[in-house]
């Protein structure tokens, strides 16, 4: 059986809408998730981004305090002079952030990944009174564990 021209036409193009929506509901997973330009507003915004990839961002001097960013991907991040007490980081990637200046106090950073930063030297200009570090891994294999009894960090080389 042929089909006329517009019989063609419009069985093809019923295809091509049916593979374009198809597609969008394949992508949009990675559209949930903010980045760049978008996440950092969002995280200025509303104080919350969960996950965000913020990966070379400026938040320097900024105040975050409580803010949510469990998840999220801050490698490269400039934090200098940033307020971060209270923040929720726990399974943040923080390689290569730079952190003078700023403030961590009571913050949570359980399982985040600052694996390129020297325990010993990073925290020299940081406030981080009350930090969970829980399962936060520093450079040369340091895994921070529950905080000690007796006062330190509970951190030790694994």
């Amino acid at each position: 059986m042929e089909l006329n021209p517009c019989a063609a036409v419009l069985y093809f193009m019923k295809h091509i809408i049916t593979s374009a929506l198809y597609l969008s509901l394949c992508f949009s997973a990675a559209a949930d998730t903010p980045s760049g330009a978008a996440a950092k507003t969002q995280l200025l915004t509303t104080g919350n981004c969960p996950a965000c990839d913020l990966t070379r961002a400026d938040l320097s001097d900024q105040n975050l305090m409580g803010a949510n960013l469990a998840g999220a991907n801050l490698s490269g991040a400039n934090l200098s002079n940033t307020n971060l007490r209270g923040a929720n980081l726990q399974g943040a990637t923080m390689l290569r952030i730079i952190l003078s200046d700023t403030a961590l106090a009571g913050a949570n950073l359980k399982q985040a990944d600052l694996s390129d930063l020297d325990i010993d030297m990073v925290f020299e200009y940081v406030e981080i009174i009350g930090t969970q570090f829980e399962g936060a891994r520093f450079k040369y294999g340091i895994v921070c564990g529950p905080p000690p009894n007796k006062g330190g960090w509970g951190c030790q080389h694994l």
